[in-house]
């Protein structure tokens, strides 16, 4: 009897917070909200101006850290196209996000590497994050976004500053996965966007090697 009593006795005092599975899905959050702070997602978002019902886009949208904050800004009468073109990888992770999430106003997209399959003239905003410089066949792809942006819509490009290739040509920058800003401006700029603002410094980061700059681009509406 006496070991009986002792039995329920540890039961009773065991914490209903022991179970691995309980505390899992806190620690997704924490991770991902730190995450949300390291790369300054409410200042990208805000970037892009959008308001109630506003339709955007995210470009390489990856796992979709993106998309909560996006999904909230168009609001439930707006719309987010969350694209990437990794089929097996970052797509089957973009379902997941958005129906754990329950975002009903994002739609994901898989597009190619020169064509993010975008409806044309609707959107309010496109967002590259990390991806500018993965695109190869630049020329094509802008040609794509201005093409789904209405006049005066925005384009925010978010990518990373090369140090050591700085100087050197676009292809010995973009093996290694960054690009320098004014290289972009200058491809942009020549695609028919205009810039609203570029910080260089977006985020500076001494324990990278690497500095993440933003620039904000918009599509001129036409002459009167």
């Amino acid at each position: 009897m006496k070991s009986v009593l002792a039995t329920v006795a540890v039961l009773l005092c065991l914490p209903l917070s022991a179970s691995p599975q309980a505390s899992a899905p806190a620690a997704a959050e924490s991770a991902d909200a730190r995450r949300e702070r390291a790369q300054k997602i409410a200042a990208v978002v805000q970037a892009l101006a959008l308001e109630e019902g506003g339709h955007v886009a995210d470009i390489g949208a990856g796992d979709g850290l993106y998309e909560i904050s996006l999904s909230r800004a168009a609001g439930a009468s707006g719309r987010v196209y969350a694209e990437d073109i990794d089929e097996k990888g970052a797509i089957k992770q973009l379902h997941e996000r958005v129906a754990g999430a329950h975002l009903a106003n994002v739609e994901v997209i898989l597009g190619t590497p020169d064509d993010p399959k975008l409806p044309a003239a609707t959107l309010d905003g496109v967002l590259m994050v990390i991806t500018y410089h993965e695109v190869a066949d630049y020329r094509k792809m802008l040609e794509h976004v201005f093409a789904a942006l209405k006049p005066g819509g925005r384009l925010v490009v978010v990518d990373m500053m090369p140090h050591k290739t700085l100087a050197r040509p676009r292809a010995d920058q973009t093996k290694n996965h960054v690009i320098a800003a004014a290289l972009a401006e200058s491809e942009i700029r020549e695609a028919g966007f205009e810039v609203l603002s570029r910080d260089d410094h977006f985020i500076d980061n001494p324990d990278e090697e690497s500095t993440r700059w933003m620039i904000v681009f918009r599509k001129p509406a036409p002459l009167p």
